[in-house]
């Protein structure tokens, strides 16, 4: 009875921390080599433009609805539209997630001057928030014959060079 005590004790104790940690899992950070990292909460991405992505997983096709991956790296710094050449074109950017999987696009690809299918951080999926199993955020490239660039529970968006 004693250790029941003492456990539910600890659980309690440590309960904040944990739900501390999923809020903040809810922000986005934006790491740009020579730049200072940001922070992109979910009302922050909610006010960028927005895109819809389509994806075929599993035999299934879905939509997804999020804010462009370009609008967040722009919050960032990150050169686009017509500046966006010569050496910023040797630019990478590497969408991590929680469970290590790292997707890895070019900058031009990310940019809607360079590309009309939209790339976005998508938060909803057929009309619903992302489930847990895929959020908060999951990127989601439309036009991509694989999901294989698609990475779930994002949580870091860094952009450096290729080389």
């Amino acid at each position: 009875m004693r250790f029941a005590a003492v456990l539910a004790a600890t659980v309690l104790a440590l309960a904040p921390t944990v739900f501390a940690a999923r809020a903040l899992a809810q922000d986005l950070k934006v790491v740009v080599q020579g730049r200072d990292s940001i922070v992109l909460t979910p009302a922050d991405l909610a006010a960028l433009p927005r895109g819809k992505a389509t994806m075929v997983e599993g035999g299934k096709s879905a939509v997804y609805e999020g804010a462009l991956l370009n609008a967040a790296l722009v919050q960032a710094g990150v050169v686009h539209g017509d500046r966006l050449m010569g050496r910023y074109l040797n630019q990478v950017v590497l969408v991590k997630a929680a469970d290590g999987y790292v997707s890895i696009l070019s900058l031009a690809e990310t940019d809607p001057f360079y590309r009309t299918n939209p790339v976005v951080i998508a938060d909803r999926k057929d009309g619903a928030p992302l489930d847990a199993r895929e959020g908060p955020y999951r990127l989601v490239v439309d036009g991509d014959l694989k999901p294989s660039r698609s990475a779930r529970q994002v949580t870091t968006i860094e952009v450096k060079p290729a080389y």
